[in-house]
């Protein structure tokens, strides 16, 4: 398989109840979904993971991951598959700005305050771990527009590193209707956080999650059933933006991985 153009590496199986072969290779940003209905216990890096009662099971790859990544496959409490998989390196772009006003590197207290909060409501919602396996089916680009931010770029404001890009930015028409990546259930909604303004997140089992930001309405409501290709919400520029886009994300709890690679 040739990852320049393969940047999507799923695994899964049509009515044969058979273990495929995980692959030998991956991108930084990536996500491995594996197969195999053998395995009792999958264990990644000495780690214990989700494995669902049809036999899948997830693994991202992080944007800044090096290391080769360790699965154990275990039946019946012995081991019987080890394989490796060697980490595919990627160039992300970097851009300085200096001369920035502080309050746009460094919020205020009062501002500082409210962040405080509404992470703690997302990490609330990263942490959902359901056992729906909707994240098996195939994803499609929740609004059409121009990229206008990739994942992994970042910015380095008045010398001072920012966190990496964790998505897609999508430049499109306030009000264009933006639709559901994929099947799932509603775990978050709100119409108005600082940075992302409205904001939704989508939940696809196993940890896999989608993030919709800078919102000007939200449609849904938590623990609303999502088909793929619904409409949740329109395109704005609430919380921190510069023009109307959408923010798309996809991540499995902590971990944020390359929207692109589930399209292309």
């Amino acid at each position: 398989m040739v990852f320049k153009y393969f940047l999507f590496i799923i695994f899964l199986t049509s009515n044969v109840c058979l273990a495929l072969d995980l692959p030998n290779n991956a991108l930084q940003g990536s996500l491995i979904i594996g197969h195999d209905f053998n395995a009792d216990e999958v264990i990644v890096d000495g780690k214990k993971i989700k494995i669902s009662k049809n036999g899948y099971f997830v693994i991202p790859v992080d944007r800044d991951q090096l290391d080769q990544i360790n699965i154990s496959l275990i039946k019946k409490s012995e081991l019987y598959k080890i394989h490796q998989i060697k980490i595919v390196e990627r160039e992300f772009q970097i851009q300085e700005i200096n001369g920035l006003p502080q309050n746009m590197v460094t919020p205020d207290e009062e501002v500082l305050k409210r962040i405080i909060s509404e992470n703690k409501i997302i990490k609330k919602s990263k942490a959902v771990n359901s056992d729906y396996e909707y994240f098996t089916n195939d994803f499609i680009q929740p609004v059409n527009g121009i990229i206008t931010g990739v994942f992994g770029s970042q910015r380095i404001l008045n010398g001072k590193a920012k966190n990496p890009h964790r998505g897609l930015d999508i430049a499109a028409e306030k009000g264009t209707p933006v639709l559901s990546t994929n099947d799932g259930v509603v775990i978050l909604a709100e119409e108005d956080l600082y940075y992302t303004g409205g904001t939704i997140v989508i939940d696809h089992g196993h940890g896999v999650k989608s993030i919709y930001a800078h919102l000007n309405s939200v449609e849904v409501k938590v623990d609303d059933k999502i088909k793929r290709n619904n409409v949740i919400g329109t395109v704005g520029s609430t919380g921190r933006s510069t023009g109307p886009h959408l923010h798309w994300g996809v991540m499995v709890f902590n971990t944020y991985v390359d929207p692109s690679l589930l399209i292309n």
